[in-house]
Protein backbone atom coordinates (compact mmCIF):
# COMPACT_ATOMS: atom_id res chain seq x y z
CA UNK A 1 0.00 0.00 0.00
CA UNK A 2 2.47 2.54 0.62
CA UNK A 3 4.40 1.97 -2.85
CA UNK A 4 0.90 2.77 -3.96
CA UNK A 5 0.47 5.96 -2.11
CA UNK A 6 3.67 6.78 -3.45
CA UNK A 7 3.37 6.36 -6.73
CA UNK A 8 0.38 8.15 -6.99
CA UNK A 9 1.88 11.27 -5.14
CA UNK A 10 4.42 10.73 -7.75
CA UNK A 11 2.44 11.07 -10.20
CA UNK A 12 0.60 13.91 -9.04
CA UNK A 13 3.81 15.89 -8.55
CA UNK A 14 5.10 15.26 -12.02
CA UNK A 15 1.37 16.27 -13.71
CA UNK A 16 1.67 19.29 -11.98
CA UNK A 17 5.89 19.81 -13.00
CA UNK A 18 3.59 19.74 -16.86
CA UNK A 19 0.41 21.18 -16.32
CA UNK A 20 1.79 24.92 -17.59
CA UNK A 21 3.53 23.20 -20.42
CA UNK A 22 0.20 21.27 -21.33
CA UNK A 23 -1.48 24.19 -21.07
CA UNK A 24 0.72 26.77 -23.26
CA UNK A 25 0.55 23.45 -25.96
CA UNK A 26 -2.98 23.09 -26.04
CA UNK A 27 -3.27 26.84 -26.30
CA UNK A 28 -1.53 27.47 -29.14
CA UNK A 29 -3.44 24.23 -30.73
CA UNK A 30 -6.58 25.73 -30.23
CA UNK A 31 -5.30 29.16 -31.16
CA UNK A 32 -3.89 27.41 -34.55
CA UNK A 33 -6.90 25.12 -34.96
CA UNK A 34 -9.97 26.96 -37.63
CA UNK A 35 -12.51 27.73 -35.51
CA UNK A 36 -15.09 25.40 -36.77
CA UNK A 37 -12.97 22.63 -35.57
CA UNK A 38 -12.80 24.00 -31.78
CA UNK A 39 -16.72 24.05 -32.16
CA UNK A 40 -16.96 20.86 -33.47
CA UNK A 41 -14.71 19.40 -30.64
CA UNK A 42 -16.03 21.14 -27.82
CA UNK A 43 -19.54 20.26 -28.79
CA UNK A 44 -18.26 16.12 -29.53
CA UNK A 45 -16.52 16.50 -25.76
CA UNK A 46 -19.81 17.76 -24.32
CA UNK A 47 -21.98 15.28 -25.69
CA UNK A 48 -19.77 12.59 -24.29
CA UNK A 49 -19.80 14.35 -21.38
CA UNK A 50 -23.36 13.58 -20.97
CA UNK A 51 -23.34 10.64 -22.20
CA UNK A 52 -20.60 9.05 -19.86
CA UNK A 53 -22.44 7.61 -17.28
CA UNK A 54 -24.88 5.65 -19.16
CA UNK A 55 -22.46 4.88 -21.83
CA UNK A 56 -18.72 5.09 -20.45
CA UNK A 57 -17.49 3.89 -24.34
CA UNK A 58 -18.74 7.52 -25.64
CA UNK A 59 -15.72 8.92 -23.87
CA UNK A 60 -13.88 6.93 -26.42
CA UNK A 61 -13.37 9.99 -28.63
CA UNK A 62 -10.63 11.54 -25.96
CA UNK A 63 -8.51 8.63 -27.46
CA UNK A 64 -5.56 8.81 -29.27
CA UNK A 65 -6.59 8.33 -32.96
CA UNK A 66 -3.40 7.89 -33.96
CA UNK A 67 -2.62 4.04 -35.97
CA UNK A 68 -1.19 1.66 -33.20
CA UNK A 69 2.68 0.72 -34.71
CA UNK A 70 3.22 4.34 -36.10
CA UNK A 71 6.19 5.36 -35.10
CA UNK A 72 6.48 9.29 -33.83
CA UNK A 73 8.60 9.12 -36.97
CA UNK A 74 6.40 8.00 -39.44
CA UNK A 75 3.55 10.43 -38.24
CA UNK A 76 5.75 13.73 -38.47
CA UNK A 77 6.50 12.02 -42.19
CA UNK A 78 3.08 11.62 -43.08
CA UNK A 79 1.71 15.35 -42.10
CA UNK A 80 5.48 16.78 -43.24
CA UNK A 81 4.10 14.93 -46.54
CA UNK A 82 0.21 16.12 -46.21
CA UNK A 83 1.38 19.48 -45.29
CA UNK A 84 3.14 19.74 -48.78
CA UNK A 85 0.28 18.63 -50.78
CA UNK A 86 -2.15 21.03 -48.90
CA UNK A 87 -0.10 23.99 -50.15
CA UNK A 88 -2.25 24.91 -52.35
CA UNK A 89 -5.07 25.11 -50.27
CA UNK A 90 -3.29 26.86 -47.02
CA UNK A 91 -0.59 29.02 -46.93
CA UNK A 92 1.54 27.18 -44.26
CA UNK A 93 4.98 28.20 -43.07
CA UNK A 94 5.48 25.08 -41.23
CA UNK A 95 3.47 26.59 -37.84
CA UNK A 96 0.66 23.85 -38.26
CA UNK A 97 2.92 21.23 -38.22
CA UNK A 98 5.17 22.15 -35.10
CA UNK A 99 2.03 22.61 -32.79
CA UNK A 100 0.82 19.49 -34.36
CA UNK A 101 4.51 17.45 -33.53
CA UNK A 102 4.57 19.50 -30.01
CA UNK A 103 0.69 18.02 -29.41
CA UNK A 104 2.10 14.61 -29.72
CA UNK A 105 5.28 15.07 -27.95
CA UNK A 106 2.64 16.00 -25.25
CA UNK A 107 1.39 12.55 -25.56
CA UNK A 108 3.80 10.77 -25.80
CA UNK A 109 5.58 12.10 -22.59
CA UNK A 110 1.79 11.91 -20.64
Amino acid sequence: MYFLVKTIIRRYNRALENVVDVRLAFSRLNSAAPAHCVAEWESAIEAAEIDRQSQPSAMDIMHSQIKSGQSLKEIAAEIMKEDGLSISQVADNGEYTEWLLQGFNLEDDQ
